[in-house]
């Protein structure tokens, strides 16, 4: 099995497995569409609330997606026949991961200018909300992966993985809110996204090898 046929076989995978990332998709809408009912929906607490309700809409949503990331494959075996394929297993973490955040990035950020707009989000700054999307939502999907690899052989480790990779998540929102915000305020953005891309960049370093670590230790 070459890397670019198990690459191909995940998306194959993920299209057939339709429901998680609908889920994910649903879910995200719900929160966005039912927050202004719950709250207030005027476009004074709106707009400026803006960017924090969809960037915490989406990293619910994310983490909906990656809970279950490693299990259907700790069930069915195929965690050992990684770890028998001559390939190391970070790399085979590290595209699966790219997979899913593919799969299920791809119809948040086509949703996401639609829901921009019914939370009053001015025209101009939807374009730095999808950057901030696109540049920290790799973050939430390799810490996420941590969590996924940690609990898969445990039951009900839902929970656990919730409380585990939540608190990390808030640096992301943090940054990636302050980044909408500053460009709402006419203020500079970029040093939000760089360090959105930062700590991206480090959870690539990190994610693919504590993952790899925590799938061996599940399977032996």
């Amino acid at each position: 099995m070459t890397l670019s046929s198990f690459f191909k076989a995940e998306l194959l995978t993920l299209f057939r497995r339709k429901q998680s990332i609908f889920n994910a998709l649903i879910f995200f809408v719900m929160v966005v569409t039912l927050f202004p009912l719950g709250v207030d929906p005027s476009p004074d607490f709106l707009a400026p609330a803006a960017g924090g309700i969809i960037w915490c809409a989406i990293a619910l949503a994310i983490l909906m997606s990656v809970e279950s990331l490693f299990k259907e494959d700790y069930n069915d075996g195929s965690l050992e026949q990684w770890l028998v394929s001559g390939h190391s297993v970070s790399v085979l973490v590290l595209l699966k991961v790219f997979a899913q955040w593919l799969m299920v990035v791809i119809p948040l950020v086509l949703a996401l200018p639609f829901l921009s707009k019914m939370l009053f989000l001015a025209s101009e700054l939807i374009p730095v909300m999808l950057v901030s999307v696109l540049v920290g939502s790799p973050a939430l999907f390799l810490i996420g992966a941590i969590g996924a690899a940690l609990t898969v052989s445990l039951r009900g480790g839902a929970v656990l993985m919730l409380l585990l990779i939540l608190p990390l998540y808030i640096p992301v929102i943090i940054f990636a809110t302050g980044a909408v915000r500053a460009a709402q305020l006419e203020m500079p953005f970029t040093g939000q996204l760089a360090i959105l891309g930062a700590i991206s960049l480090l959870a690539l370093a990190i994610s693919p090898l504590m993952a790899a670590i925590s799938i061996k230790a599940s399977v032996s």
